[in-house]
């Protein structure tokens, strides 16, 4: 892979910066030398030029009588400027009347001047008024007698011109590096938080999903973060609806399994109960055997209890098909209770009930919630053993009806709590483990659930919620 396809977001900014930075100050530094280079060269030749034209003009007196030494004093005052190289003045026929030169640096360039005998009466041109120097006199009055020639050298200029570039170069890397600093202060933050970003995502995918990215401090990023942390929770949210989607599944599979073989156990028993039950009534009847006898109660109690277990497995095999009418469910749970009281008499089980005069109704199918609240307060007297309190609790809250029923047993080991309503779970000697799986099946037929926990002063809480009919 090469480097510009492995090189970051920072990276690319910072060179398109530099180079960008770089490329207009070098280019704009290049174009402003060269303008000022040429605009240098122009103004120091029409120096030259002027001072050629003013050594001419007053060498016309000296070059017409062959005067040298006044020529050589002119020509001494002009190689006191600092750029003149050499000075020659020739006559008309060009013998040499003056050649004075001095070492000066290179490159050297030539201005050459012809010196013109004026036939009227023309003055110097410094004495001349606004009209100046630079006005040329007539042609019809001038002859040429001779020539000026001024060697000059442009090295002070070229000397000047590499002191400015240095100072453009200068110029041009400093802004360079206050371009780089710049974007390089801008952009770090960004890159930052996007790093931290990419990290948190990577992160994620390796199995950390309750991460969620930093909002930052930047507006743009800040709202990237927010919308990828809508993102996952909107997937955990989708995630956990189909695991409890999974599970409901599974659930109702092994219901379905569960009903169809305590269906299969119920048929096969209950013919030959059947058939011992009326086996045994013949007997009594043929020998004349007693009430009281207590080798026949036994058995009718075994036939009796294994005609509940045959019933329980039969109710928990039927599938729960509610018969809704109105019913106020207050009422029916004081109803319930009073039953239990005569069933439980105290001192055994005291009942403290807390149950709403106000009638709460609701569409239930009453036979089956009756047979629902009934397993359960039947655990909670067994829970309370010979002595005990049963609480009976009911609420509205949130337009659902709660029974809430509290026992002052051992509790629910809370291992045991997750599996204590699916079917044939039990802790008893004796029970079948349907009882609260059918009660569980019966709270989810009228849309609402049931739910069992613990105390914190011990004992078993089960709470039964029932939408009323603004909840349904």
């Amino acid at each position: 892979m090469s480097i510009g396809k492995r090189a970051g977001i920072n990276f690319r900014l910072l060179s398109a910066s530099v180079l960008l930075i770089a490329g207009v100050t070098f280019t704009l530094g290049f174009i402003g030398v060269s303008i000022t280079q040429n605009f240098m060269h122009q103004k120091f030749a029409d120096r030259i030029q002027f001072l050629a034209k003013y050594l001419a003009l007053n060498a016309e007196v000296g070059v017409l009588i062959g005067d040298r030494a006044g020529l050589k004093i002119l020509a001494l005052n002009l190689l006191g400027e600092e750029d003149v190289a050499r000075v020659v003045i020739l006559d008309n026929q060009n013998n040499l009347l003056v050649d004075l030169d001095r070492e000066v640096s290179g490159p050297l360039s030539n201005v050459e001047m012809p010196v013109v005998f004026k036939k009227s009466g023309d003055e110097n041109i410094l004495f001349e008024p606004a009209s100046g120097i630079s006005n040329a006199p007539d042609p019809m009055k001038q002859d040429s007698i001779g020539k000026v020639q001024i060697t000059y050298s442009t090295h002070g200029i070229d000397v000047l011109m590499i002191k400015i570039s240095t100072q453009y170069i200068v110029a041009a890397a400093v802004l360079t590096a206050l371009a780089f600093a710049i974007f390089y202060y801008i952009s770090r933050p960004i890159i930052h938080e996007m790093s931290d970003l990419a990290g948190v995502a990577r992160r994620i995918g390796q199995g950390y999903s309750l991460l969620r990215a930093n909002p930052g401090r930047i507006p743009e990023t800040r709202d990237l973060a927010v919308a990828f942390n809508s993102m996952l929770d909107s997937l955990d949210r989708s995630k956990e609806a189909l695991n409890s989607a999974n599970r409901k599944m599974m659930h109702q599979r092994i219901l379905a399994e569960a009903g169809k073989f305590s269906l299969i156990i119920a048929h096969e028993f209950k013919n030959p109960l059947g058939i011992i039950k009326s086996s045994m009534d013949i007997l009594k009847k043929d020998f004349d055997i007693e009430k009281d006898n207590i080798l026949v109660s036994y058995v009718e109690d075994e036939i009796r209890r294994l005609n509940r277990l045959i019933e329980d497995f039969l109710m928990f095999a039927r599938p729960v098909d509610p018969k809704f009418r109105d019913t106020d469910l207050n009422f029916m749970v004081k109803d319930i209770c009073e039953r239990f009281v005569l069933i439980y008499p105290e001192p055994t089980v005291s009942f403290n009930l807390n149950i709403s005069d106000q009638p709460f109704n609701a569409e239930i199918d009453q036979d089956l919630l009756t047979r629902c609240i009934t397993n359960i307060l039947k655990n909670a007297c067994e829970a309370s053993g010979d002595k005990g309190q049963i609480f009976v609790d009911t609420a509205v809250m949130d337009g659902s009806w709660i029974l809430r029923i509290s026992d002052e047993g051992e509790g629910i080991p809370e291992t045991e709590l997750i599996k204590i309503f699916e079917p044939f779970f039990t802790t008893k000697s004796k029970g079948t483990g349907l009882g609260l799986s059918f009660a569980s099946q019966v709270a989810e037929s009228h849309g609402g659930s049931i739910e069992a926990s613990n105390h914190e002063n011990g004992g078993a809480v089960f709470e039964i919620r029932i939408p009323g009919y603004n909840s349904i």
